[in-house]
């Protein structure tokens, strides 16, 4: 047999040179393609559920919220466990699929099990992010030299422009920002102008509720056009806010900013994120209240690529707010 291959091979030398040439290229350009992992993917394939409840105990969002979402998941195709955690407010049901699975199919079989589970009013259970543990590809901090890019400006910074820049990457399922001061309109409420004028909080809160919003209406002809009618109510600033009337009195109206001072401050927060950077020096810069952001990439795709990527956008958002 080894006889007739080498025979083969003498006689018919260019096809054999041909042939060799051939697997040659294909090999180097399957190991330019080949992808290269330092940390491979181990983990389970697996669909998490998080609810929140706010202000509920942790039994009663077991029991009204935890419960019913294990037992609508019970029965999915591929699935080889179920597991949960139930805390203050706070609901995460993990359906662990066979290793086999195809993600987008079970992450399809939970929306469909999920529109049959009965809940509470106002509680809205939604899917996690499609990642994995190792999908932790970048770590990020904002910080700022201008005075005017505070931890509010910073944060803001972050919700707004950077979560949906860094976002529009391809295979980027989530970034999930941590730290920083939330901006948020209060309505500060003088308990004693709300008796005097015979209010309520509810009646506060409905005519905020009710005034900040905008409607569509008809059309009106004119000649050969038409001009679009819509009443505009959203509410741009602090004016706007104590601008609401909330009732009339003896025909002067009471508004918002009769009873209360409205502000632009802080969200309350339920804790911060520090940073220490150690220098090879020994000097440590230590700051105790930072922004922080972490990309994840989505399950199965080469995180090479998309940090090549993120460095570009990265630069390009630098520059701009530099």
């Amino acid at each position: 047999m080894i006889r007739r291959i080498v025979d083969f091979a003498l006689r018919e030398r260019w096809l054999v040179a041909a042939m060799t040439l051939l697997l040659l290229i294909w090999g180097v350009i399957s190991f330019i393609k080949l992808p290269v992992e330092a940390y491979p993917d181990v983990a389970n394939n697996w669909v998490q559920v998080i609810t929140q409840w706010p202000g509920r105990a942790a039994e009663e969002v077991e029991q009204q919220v935890t419960i019913p979402v294990e037992t609508q998941m019970a029965g999915l195709r591929d699935m080889t466990n179920i597991r949960s955690v139930s805390t203050f407010g706070l609901s995460i049901v993990t359906i662990i699929f066979d290793d086999d699975a195809n993600d987008l199919l079970s992450r399809q079989q939970v929306l469909e099990k999920l529109s049959q589970v009965s809940l509470p009013s106002n509680v809205n259970p939604t899917l996690g992010p499609d990642y994995s543990p190792v999908g932790q590809i970048y770590w990020y901090t904002l910080t700022s030299t201008n005075p005017a890019y505070d931890l509010m400006e910073l944060k803001s910074l972050e919700d707004w422009i950077l979560e949906k820049q860094f976002k529009s990457v391809e295979n980027v399922v989530d970034v999930s920002s941590f730290g920083g001061i939330t901006r948020e309109y209060q309505v500060q409420v003088d308990p004693n102008k709300l008796v005097s004028y015979g209010l309520s909080i509810g009646q506060v809160e409905q005519a905020l509720s009710a005034n900040n919003v905008n409607a569509g209406g008809s059309f009106l002809e004119h000649g050969q056009q038409q001009f679009n009618i819509r009443a505009v109510g959203l509410m741009g600033d602090t004016n706007d806010i104590g601008s609401t009337v909330l009732k009339s009195q003896n025909g002067t109206p009471v508004r918002v900013r009769d009873i209360a001072i409205i502000a632009q401050g802080p969200k309350i927060r339920l804790g911060q994120i520090g940073k220490a950077i150690h220098r090879e020096d020994g000097h440590v810069i230590d700051n105790s209240d930072v922004v922080e952001g972490i990309v994840l990439l989505r399950k199965g795709a080469n995180a090479d690529e998309r940090l090549d990527f993120w460095a570009n956008q990265i630069g390009a958002v630098h520059a701009h707010y530099a």
